[in-house]
């Protein structure tokens, strides 16, 4: 238990009241005595992101820095935090994140830091905050005022990371360059090939990002404009990272034409001569589930000529994205306005229903569709729900649901989708260069962050690979477990003195107890924090305690 005071480690192992009484006394004189560590963790076994052995050792932190590693009973601390019977773990590296904006709402990061998460890697899916010309800047403040009252004035990086640190922060940031981004700024919404003109501008703003602290890139290639790239246009802009840059890629396809766009990623990577990361690699529907093997061979074979490849994932059977994502990409050429008039118009309707019709039956059925969030008050109750039951209650064919609602929320909506199979997930989470992600977003259970249904992966994502992956079915040890979230993310993506407890690495630090820890979001009830998540250390100061936010922000834009 944290207990506060000036005194050595042998005062404070006087576990008695009078003990505390001491401890209290000594606060309260003003002792002035030099301690050797502002927080000193003991009793703790320590599983220091390796992927070794266990080790009973103790922590000392200073000045933000894990300074000292041992046996440290005898040292003094500001502060002690009794780790009996918990593993201590370098704080989890969230290695696929869409906190960009909901940390401006709530810099707390909630759902995340709760989860023991102390790093998001944002700018995911083709989509970053940044870098925007007028119009998508004009875009953005309108749309923040509107959804959360925020006044935000941002073009570029710079803006965005100034504004994140001027809020304050829980957790640290990067943020990779989003090519739907990059696309959108030079281009617009239409589906043509870029010209050389307009590769060599979108060339320069991934430089001049990464001179303003962005990291990596990523792209959404099922996500408009970004899915009107073509391979050598990803490629031509992949080039521009260089030998330790990471092409982070939601493929193009995850479901019958999986094998290609695997191959296609791997060939951005290879023009780009840069390493490879696949986004929630998954096998979408149950016809494709056979499909994972000659993934894993295609990866495994792209690591043998010496690319660094990776593929992250969270740990469900069920994905979220957009509504609009049941729909075609030509569909939506043109932005959310055109999109909406092909799907009022009875040119389209034969051929986007059939469309639509296809994908559902790879997912099952259309209660495999999980409506988790509309705007307005017109589909509010819909919300929650699955649109085949939603369709029954309402008497209405489900197809033509879909289209009433998408049409309007004007191309919007949010849905969770059950397409992947238990075994999949598990053999993705247990593969040697398997990185255990969230795929969501920093969450709340109430304020302006706990609107929707979302996918329980904003709250669950790591407590459930250690408590159900781990301890229940036992699909990998909690070694290799903690590997997955802390030193591989930070390896890959050239974190520096991160995702280990080392000496002189920043104290990044999650302490919870194997025995007890849990997600408990569901997807009925998805805004629930787990348990057994019980300290987290951010850049060497204690953000949560007893399972509970200290209010502290201590998070940095890495």
């Amino acid at each position: 238990m944290p207990v506060k005071s000036r005194a050595s480690r042998r005062t404070f192992l006087k576990t008695t009241a009078a003990g505390s009484l001491y401890a209290a006394f000594v606060m309260k004189s003003g002792c002035s005595t030099r301690s050797d560590f502002d927080i000193l963790i003991v009793n703790g076994t320590l599983c220091d992101g390796a992927g070794g052995d266990f080790q009973k050792a103790d922590v000392g932190v200073k000045a933000g820095k894990i300074v000292a590693i041992g046996d440290l009973q005898q040292r003094s601390a500001q502060q002690f935090i009794d780790a009996r019977d918990k593993v201590v773990a370098p704080g989890f590296i969230d290695m696929h994140s869409h906190s960009d904006i909901r940390l401006l709402v709530d810099g707390r990061g909630m759902s995340k830091i709760l989860q023991g998460v102390t790093t998001e890697i944002v700018g995911q899916d083709g989509g970053s905050v940044a870098p925007l010309n007028e119009r998508m800047a004009e875009q953005t403040r309108v749309a923040l005022e509107r959804q959360y009252g925020l006044s935000v004035d941002w073009h570029d990086f710079a803006g965005y990371f100034k504004m994140l640190a001027e809020q304050g922060t829980s957790v640290n940031l990067a943020s990779m360059i989003g090519t739907g981004t990059l696309r959108e700024h030079v281009i617009g919404f239409e589906d043509r090939p870029a010209t050389d003109s307009e590769i060599a501008q979108m060339q320069q703003l991934i430089r001049e990002s990464l001179v303003q602290g962005a990291r990596h890139l990523s792209s959404g290639l099922e996500y408009t404009p970004g899915s009107f790239a073509s391979t050598e246009e990803l490629g031509k802009l992949a080039s521009v990272l260089g030998g330790n840059g990471i092409y982070s890629s939601h493929i193009r396809n995850e479901d019958d034409h999986l094998e290609e766009a695997i191959a296609e990623a791997i060939a951005v990577a290879e023009h780009g001569g840069c390493g490879l990361n696949i986004s929630h690699l998954k096998a979408q529907g149950q016809r494709n589930w056979h499909r994972l093997d000659a993934v894993f061979s295609a990866l495994d074979a792209a690591r043998e000529k010496g690319r660094q490849v990776t593929f992250d994932r969270y740990p469900y059977v069920a994905y979220s994205t957009g509504l609009a994502n049941l729909f075609p990409i030509w569909a939506r050429d043109g932005g959310s306005s055109r999109f909406v008039e092909r799907l009022q118009s009875r040119e389209h309707a034969a051929k986007l229903r059939e469309y639509v019709l296809d994908k559902v039956s790879a997912l099952g059925s259309w209660n495999s569709v999980l409506i988790s969030s509309l705007g307005g008050e017109k589909y509010a109750s819909c919300v929650g729900k699955r649109l085949g039951n939603v369709a029954e209650e309402m008497r209405e064919n489900p197809y033509q649901l879909l289209l009433d609602i998408v049409i309007d929320q004007n191309g919007g909506g949010g849905m969770v989708g059950f397409g992947m199979s238990e075994e999949n997930t598990a053999r993705i989470l247990a593969h040697p260069f398997g990185i255990v992600a969230s795929d969501g977003s920093a969450r709340a259970i109430d304020g302006p962050l706990s609107s929707g249904s979302p996918h329980p992966r904003n709250f669950g994502t790591f407590p459930r690979v250690l408590g159900y992956y781990v301890r229940e079915q036992k699909a990998l040890t909690l070694q290799e477990a903690v590997r997955k979230m802390t030193s591989l993310p930070a390896q890959v993506l050239g974190l520096d003195r991160r995702g280990l407890l080392k000496q002189d690495f920043w104290a990044d630090i999650t302490v919870f107890d194997p025995n007890t820890v849990a997600d408990r979001a569901t997807f009925a009830e998805p805004k629930q924090y787990p348990t057994g998540i019980e300290h987290v250390l951010v850049n060497g100061r204690l953000v949560v305690q007893h399972g509970e936010h200290t209010g502290e922000k201590p998070g940095t834009v890495l």
